[in-house]
């Protein structure tokens, strides 16, 4: 229905258009004269047909038939011939339409008066069918960059639902380690362990495809991390949570928070040290979360400090994918004594987010309905 009213709309226009064009009054009296009026409606009755056979041939036929698979010559040759075909349809249309006619100044009705108005009539469809095919062009590109934006968009989240659920092989051989460990010398922590590894592998494969989660969620998934961390290597990284005032109409990207607790904690553990403690505050006002991860490393082996901004880098680019630049801002500060990474994020009070816009480049295009 919205194709036939576009139609319709882009006829009345230009139909419109014609009929006042062919107002030709030889003088001022002319106007008061209803033949004036008459004559140009005959006009557009006479010639009319042409134009709308041009267009949709163009559109129908040429565009998707030769201009869509590069055949320039084809076209070209089809254009001339659809040309032709035009002047000789509207050199009879012309004999009708000069025997209707008795302007002021006489037009005769022979050969050379019939070949004139054909094809003068005939240029105008040609140009429209030109009009056309460019409306025509510049619709399917729009529609071809939609399209690739919503394919690049389905991409981009897939992608991140993908490394976000994705956590660091190296926690998850620890933490199977530790449940090995604990069964094996008969303790009675290995059942707690199985439920915060099993809680923590259910929130990073199903919560993850959803675009936002309540903050709590997010914090209780923090405390089952650090519950199967502290159970790890004694005293090589130590962690604390400590929480604030947490509002609890807040919500967040899910695993935003344990993706920077995990890989920082996966960075440390490639280094040689005696001793990490790991301390992440987090705490709510209005509808901000404020997220502070001190870390105070002793190191045994010459390479210093490691490097953070990866850290903060990987953080940025998934916050991008959901936020604004806007809505957020990361800091990094750095000495021998201690490191300190702090994220202010800008929390929705609803579960609903729109999803950002992505450059993309076009692909192949494919003709549609106009």
């Amino acid at each position: 229905m919205d194709r036939v009213v576009r139609h319709l709309v882009f006829w009345v226009i230009y139909c419109t258009y014609f009929y006042i064009q062919s107002l030709a009054p030889r003088t001022i009296a002319e106007f008061g004269n209803s033949d004036t009026y008459y004559f140009a409606w005959l006009n557009l009755c006479c010639f009319g047909p042409v134009f709308i056979f041009a267009v949709y041939f163009s559109i129908y036929y040429l565009l998707p038939k030769t201009l869509a698979d590069k055949k320039y010559a084809l076209f070209l040759f089809y254009f001339l011939l659809l040309y032709a075909t035009g002047s000789y349809v509207n050199y009879f249309m012309a004999g009708i339409f000069l025997s209707h006619v008795h302007y002021s100044t006489p037009v005769e009705n022979n050969f050379r008066h019939r070949i004139e108005f054909g094809n003068y009539n005939t240029r105008w469809g040609m140009v429209i069918a030109i009009i056309a095919i460019g409306i025509k062009l510049t619709k399917t590109w729009y529609l071809q960059q939609k399209e690739n934006l919503e394919i690049l968009k389905k991409k981009n989240r897939t992608a991140i639902q993908l490394q976000k659920a994705r956590l660091h092989p190296d926690f998850l051989l620890r933490s199977l380690d530790t449940i090995y460990t604990n069964i094996q010398s008969g303790s009675g922590k290995a059942p707690s362990i199985i439920l915060n590894l099993s809680d923590l592998l259910s929130y990073s494969l199903y919560e993850n495809g959803k675009e936002l989660v309540p903050l709590e969620r997010e914090i209780g998934q923090l405390n089952n991390f650090i519950a199967l961390e502290q159970q790890g290597k004694a005293g090589t990284i130590n962690m604390h949570l400590q929480t604030g005032s947490v509002t609890n109409s807040l919500y967040i990207v899910p695993l935003v928070i344990i993706k920077i607790l995990e890989e920082t904690t996966a960075l440390l553990h490639t280094r040689e040290q005696t001793v990490c403690l790991q301390t992440l505050q987090v705490a709510t006002e209005k509808n901000q979360v404020s997220i502070t991860l001190l870390i105070h490393p002793l190191y045994n082996e010459p390479g210093g400090i490691p490097n953070w901004s990866y850290i903060v880098e990987n953080t940025q680019r998934r916050l991008l994918e959901y936020y604004s630049p806007n809505d957020f801002q990361i800091d990094l500060s750095e000495n021998e004594q201690e490191t300190g990474l702090r994220l202010h994020l800008t929390l929705a009070d609803a579960p609903g987010m729109q999803a950002p816009a992505f450059n993309i480049n076009t692909k192949t295009v494919a003709y549609d309905r106009v």
